[in-house]
């Protein structure tokens, strides 16, 4: 955040930034300290930073929008000069992806994506493998209602893992963090963990080859 402010203020723009929180409040400062000096507290979350620069005529402008939110976290628009709109353009693209994590690309995936697309693509390709030639012959009312059962606890416990496993997602990786006050030591918190599942993931993935190899 500092680094995107220094960069606006070398455009010899004054600057101004509105927060919103999570219980819908917005303050606005206008100098970096005081924006790094919110708590930001877990009842109290930053959800959105609105930075915008203006030239003293007002005549040249740039906005960067800072936001959890999924399609599109960080924003950046400038209108003015054409000397302005290309040094944005060429300067600001480096330092809002160093502002990005490591994991972003992740944060953006459903879960269904991950986990029960392949499940289902796999069943489709059992279904269509199993012999087709085999007699079938009509179920039983109470088979019928077996079947159904089944097919509803299925989709029960596949609507309650993706809800669970959607929300662990959203905790390890979420869509932003606001590294300032108290979300430093929850962006530090969630970082082990997130270490944690990679590596236990790769160790996962290394073990079944391992094992695949001997069999």
């Amino acid at each position: 955040m500092r680094r995107v402010w220094a960069k606006l203020e070398s455009y010899d723009c004054h600057i101004t930034a509105t927060v919103l929180f999570s219980d819908e409040v917005e303050r606005t400062v206008d100098n970096i300290e005081d924006l790094v000096s919110f708590e930001n507290s877990e009842k109290r979350k930053i959800v959105r930073i609105n930075i915008t620069a203006d030239s003293s005529e007002r005549d040249n402008r740039v906005r960067i929008e800072f936001e959890d939110y999924s399609f599109r976290t960080i924003s950046v628009w400038a209108s003015g000069n054409d000397e302005l709109v290309t040094k944005v353009s060429d300067e600001m693209p480096e330092i809002i992806s160093g502002i990005r994590p490591w994991y972003s690309f992740i944060s953006r995936v459903d879960v269904f994506w991950l986990l029960y697309a392949p499940l289902i693509l796999a069943y489709l390709f059992a279904d269509m493998m199993y012999s087709s030639k085999s007699q079938k012959t009509a179920l039983t009312f109470m088979q019928s209602a077996k079947v159904i059962g089944f097919l509803l606890l299925g989709i029960l416990a596949l609507f309650l893992s993706h809800k669970l496993l959607t929300h662990l997602k959203n905790y390890l990786f979420p869509v932003a963090n606001f590294a300032i006050g108290q979300g430093v030591r929850r962006y530090q918190t969630q970082d082990q963990f997130r270490f944690a599942v990679v590596i236990g993931f790769f160790v996962s993935i290394a073990a079944s080859l391992f094992l695949g190899l001997f069999e």
